[in-house]
């Protein structure tokens, strides 16, 4: 039996090939100059590695982050709230010539979203060796493939899971294992503002070697986010500058990782969006192990495209068997595009039609069915009009409307009146019943009194508070709701500069909803 065989196991098999300490189970920790603090060594490192560079940069706390399609290899219950179809591919550069590459798909249904992915690592050349004597070098590396998918079975649950293969090949052996990954989340408690998850990953069998056996990185966590500024993180609904503000969110995560037979070890990380567009993201992994260090990343996200990257600077703590030691640099770079939704994905069934088709009769039957859901709208329509409801046609298609509210506030409030329930009654309805699944932008204004800034800040509560009426008391989904405080622009004041008691300044404390029924939630 090749001495290579043994070596190259105790160097794939605890961390990435470059990385790895030569570990032995014991019955304590074992601790070494390199930063290490294992209890044992584990098979399909593929699987412990940092794959997508928003995770990287996060310091991988991505346990509670949700409606990403990274979330496949971090928490399959945050696939529940992506809506679209989205296609990731990811690459990393590593240490010693090391290289990773990763692309996930996913496809959401009216059951839940589901997805497939697939991962490799090329982990270089080891030297084998017969009897001490040096032979020639060969390849080592590992591929992964994934499936799975997530639920949202309740407004504050979301369940996830996934199936793996991972195959690992050392020179001319190769074994594999086979697992689960199982999550879930519980997202938008305390104002909507905290998510939490927690789960396991890679629970799989053992992957063996000759007489050498270890079992994928066992890991288990525990994790949360929080929203720091605005309900709703504007990654998902990005607004292009274009004139308008200058809108700031950010979310801060963190998570707890409780690996079998390794040192418990956290992670935590901040992610600032400038209107969704522009993105910048710090993490840190804490521990006493290679992992630990600082990551970067920074990111563009327009429209349907998403490109990112990040920079991890891991710290080895010196370990005296590298000549030189430039762990840290690790660049990993991504590119997302979103396209179609559930209706695209939905099982069409073949008919047989042995008769000649009536078409003179389905006409009728379309115009008479089209017909009946006009009067039925009719009353309610009618009724807006009688509450001095304007409806403005914001594109020549008609695809996306404003309707100008009458809901005003009394000066410096951000509380919606009782008397304005009634007619927020109203829209709520229109929106179920002809919008049921356009996405719906509540936009807030202010009366030039007060400064810039503080007029945005309460513009962007006034808002908030609509969409909250619209949400618990009239049952709309959250989702499809998205805010935006517009302040004092002068632009957009009904009565310009009319404020405080001026003639006129109610008007300009006020909401509109535009609803844009080209894009769904």
């Amino acid at each position: 039996m090749l001495r290579a065989r043994y070596f190259a196991l105790l160097l794939a098999l605890p961390a990435d090939a470059a990385l790895a300490q030569t570990a032995t189970t014991g019955q304590k920790p074992v601790n070494f100059p390199g930063g290490d603090r294992d209890n044992g060594i584990h098979a399909a490192t593929l699987l412990e590695m940092g794959i997508s560079p928003r995770a990287v940069a996060l310091g991988e706390a991505m346990g509670a982050v949700e409606g990403d399609p990274s979330s496949m290899w971090y928490n399959a219950a945050g696939l529940a709230r992506i809506k679209t179809n989205s296609f990731l591919v990811t690459a990393r550069q590593g240490f010693a010539d090391t290289q990773l590459g990763g692309a996930t798909v996913t496809f959401p249904t009216d059951i839940g979203t589901f997805a497939i992915a697939g991962r490799a690592v090329n982990e270089g050349t080891i030297e084998q060796s017969t009897n001490y004597a040096l032979g020639p070098r060969c390849r080592a590396f590992q591929l992964g493939l994934e499936g799975g998918g997530a639920l949202q079975l309740a407004q504050h649950l979301m369940i996830g899971g996934s199936l793996f293969y991972s195959q690992q090949s050392l020179c001319n052996q190769s074994a594999a294992s086979i697992g689960v990954n199982a999550g879930a989340l519980l997202p938008e408690f305390f104002w909507s503002r905290l998510t939490l998850g927690g789960g396991v990953r890679n629970w799989g069998t053992p992957t063996t070697f000759d007489s050498l056996s270890a079992r994928p990185p066992l890991t288990g966590y525990v994790a949360a986010a929080v929203d720091l500024l605005r309900h709703t993180n504007l990654m998902q609904t990005p607004v292009l500058f274009r004139g308008q503000p200058i809108v700031a969110d950010a979310k801060l995560v963190g998570q707890l990782n409780v690996p079998y037979h390794n040192e418990i070890y956290p992670a935590a990380g901040i992610e600032a969006t400038m209107n969704g567009v522009v993105i910048g993201r710090v993490g840190y992994q804490f521990g006493e192990d290679n992992r630990r260090g600082l990551s970067l990343g920074a990111g563009i996200n327009v429209g349907q495209f998403r490109l990112e990257y990040a920079f991890r600077d891991r710290k080895n703590a010196g370990a005296s068997f590298f000549s030189y030691d430039p762990i840290g640099d690790e660049h990993h770079v991504s590119a997302t595009l979103f396209f179609g939704g559930p209706q695209t994905n939905q099982p069409v069934v073949p008919v047989i039609i042995n008769q000649p088709i009536d078409t003179a009769a389905i006409n009728a039957a379309v115009r008479q069915a089209v017909q009946r859901e006009l009067a039925s709208l009719r009353p309610l329509l009618d009724s807006l009009r009688n509450a001095r409801v304007e409806v403005q046609r914001v594109d020549t298609n008609a695809l996306i409307s404003r309707y100008v509210v009458p809901i005003h506030f009394d000066f410096g409030s951000a509380v919606v009146r009782d008397l304005d329930l009634a007619i927020l009654g109203q829209v709520a309805e229109v929106i179920r019943r002809a919008y049921p699944n356009a996405l719906v932008t509540i936009e807030g204004f202010a009366d030039p009194a007060g400064s810039r800034d503080y007029n945005m800040r309460l513009s962007r509560r006034r808002a908030e508070a609509v969409k909250a009426v619209m949400v618990s008391r009239f049952n709309l989904p959250a989702a499809q709701f998205r805010t935006i405080g517009y302040g004092e622009q002068f632009e957009r004041q009904v009565s310009p500069g009319a404020r405080r008691e001026d003639p006129g300044a109610e008007e300009n404390r006020r909401v509109t909803f535009t609803i844009d029924a080209t894009r769904h939630f």
